[in-house]
């Protein structure tokens, strides 16, 4: 049986959407995502809100195998086209404990077209204030003064790639952590140390 979406689809998206802006004007600051849908196995509420409000007939998604069930609810909720290939894919979603793929494997856009690339939806364990040894501090645009972060159950080696990608700027990835009701938004342009 197909899981509902949103209980107002166009006012449920704008307001995510809305969040999703200030996710990635103010990086790594966590922010209460404004609805969680119900979502089918495999796929989190959050990683759902997120991806219905992106996703739609013009984007390529990819999903690990296993989320067929959520496959169906994208297509059905979103006309999102699901692709095999995570290289092909506008939008990756990684499942928390999932492997996350190499960044340079997916799309990266171009010094012409730097927007043409991935937007990766990564499931986290959850989001604390950045003084452990895990932590790490970014800077760069939207930040007044650089913020610590720990991003706990991230897969490694994250941070060794996304410094590789963001050597690239401005070709690169765009990334969303997820955790219970919170998002946490890392643009291409945020400098991290730490990891």
């Amino acid at each position: 049986m197909l899981i509902a979406a949103f209980e107002n689809p166009v006012d449920d998206a704008q307001s995510t959407f809305r969040t999703l802006l200030s996710a990635l004007a103010e990086p790594l600051l966590p922010r209460a995502l404004p609805v969680l849908p119900d979502a089918p196995a495999g796929l989190t509420p959050a990683g759902a809100a997120l991806l219905l409000t992106l996703c739609d007939a013009d984007t390529a998604v990819w999903l690990p195998p296993q989320l067929l069930e959520a496959a169906d609810y994208l297509r059905f909720h979103a006309g999102a086209r699901l692709v095999a290939d995570v290289a092909d894919a506008d939008f990756v979603y990684i499942p928390h404990g999932a492997a996350l793929p190499d960044l340079a494997s997916l799309k990266n856009g171009s010094v012409e077209y730097p927007d043409r690339s991935a937007t990766l939806i990564i499931d986290a364990e959850g989001f604390s204030k950045g003084d452990g040894e895990t932590s790490i501090t970014g800077s760069g645009p939207g930040f007044a003064a650089p913020r610590k972060l720990d991003i706990k159950g991230l897969a490694e080696p994250f941070w060794p790639d996304w410094r590789a990608a963001a050597s690239r700027f401005p070709q690169g990835v765009d990334v969303f952590f997820v955790a219970g009701d919170k998002v946490v938004g890392l643009p291409r342009t945020t400098r991290i140390e730490g990891r």
